[in-house]
C-alpha cells in the first residue's frame, strides 16, 4: 500500500517541484495540496494523509502553532517539515510541537522518500546538515545550567512579551517586521527551552532575565 501524501506550501513552484518528484513513485502517492493553514485544516477533516509535507512559515497560521493543532486533533498524521529554515531553534520548536522530521528543501528525491517511509513508520527524521548542530547543542549540557547570553534585541523583546505584547504590536514597537520578531521569539524558545510565551516568561523570571 502507497502511503498518502499532502503538502502545505504556499509557494506554487516548491509545490509543483515536489508533486514531480513524487509522481509515479511506486512507494508514495500525493493526495492533496494547500497553500494556506486554513485550507490545510480543513483538507484534514474530509481525508487525513499518512505523511504530511509542512512548511515552516505559511500566510495565515505558522506551522508550529498547525503541527500542534494536528499532533492533537490528528495524531496518526505524521508530520515532515520542508523548508529553507536551518536553524537548530526551528528544528527544537517543530520538535517539541509534535513533528516527526525535519528537512531542508535542497534535499534531493531519494532523500526525501526516505524521511518519508521513515516518518510514516514512526520514525524521527533529521536533515544530515542539521543532525551534527542539533547534536552539539543537545550534549551542550552546560548551556541549560547556565543564563543564556542575549542579544539586546532579545532582550527587549523578551520584556515586551512579559508584558503581553502581541507580535504585530512589538513589530510597530521597534520598527521591525513581524516576521523579524517571530524569528527572536523562537530563538528566545530555544535559549531558555520552553515551547510558548506563557513557559518563556516563567522561566525567564525565574532565571533573573526579567522581574
Amino acid at each position: 500500500m502507497k502511503i498518502r501524501v499532502s503538502i502545505a506550501d504556499d509557494h506554487h513552484i516548491v509545490t509543483n517541484g515536489i508533486a514531480a518528484m513524487l509522481k509515479d513513485h511506486p512507494l508514495v502517492e500525493l493526495v492533496s495540496v494547500a497553500q494556506n493553514g486554513k485550507t490545510l485544516l480543513q483538507q484534514l477533516e474530509a481525508q487525513q494523509p499518512d505523511v504530511l509535507l509542512l512548511d515552516i512559515h505559511l500566510p495565515d497560521i505558522q506551522g508550529d502553532e498547525l503541527a500542534k493543532i494536528i499532533t492533537e486533533q490528528y495524531p496518526a498524521v505524521a508530520i515532515l517539515v520542508l523548508t529553507n529554515m536551518d536553524q537548530v531553534f526551528y528544528v527544537r520548536n517543530m520538535f517539541m510541537n509534535g513533528v516527526k522530521g525535519y528537512l531542508l528543501k535542497s534535499a534531493n528525491t531519494p532523500t526525501l522518500i526516505e524521511a518519508i517511509a521513515a516518518v510514516s513508520r514512526g520514525s524521527q527524521y533529521l536533515d544530515a546538515a542539521m543532525r551534527e548542530q542539533m547534536a552539539y547543542e543537545l550534549l551542550d549540557t552546560r548551556k541549560a545550567q547556565t543564563k543564556p547570553m542575549l542579544t539586546k534585541k532579545e532582550q527587549k523583546i523578551l520584556e515586551l512579551i512579559a508584558e503581553e505584547m502581541t507580535n504585530s504590536e512589538i513589530s510597530k514597537a521597534l520598527f521591525i517586521s513581524i516576521s523579524t520578531v517571530e524569528t527572536h521569539r523562537l530563538n528566545l524558545f530555544f535559549k531558555l527551552g520552553v515551547k510558548n510565551s506563557a513557559g518563556l516568561v516563567r522561566k525567564a523570571i525565574q532565571m533573573g532575565l526579567i522581574k
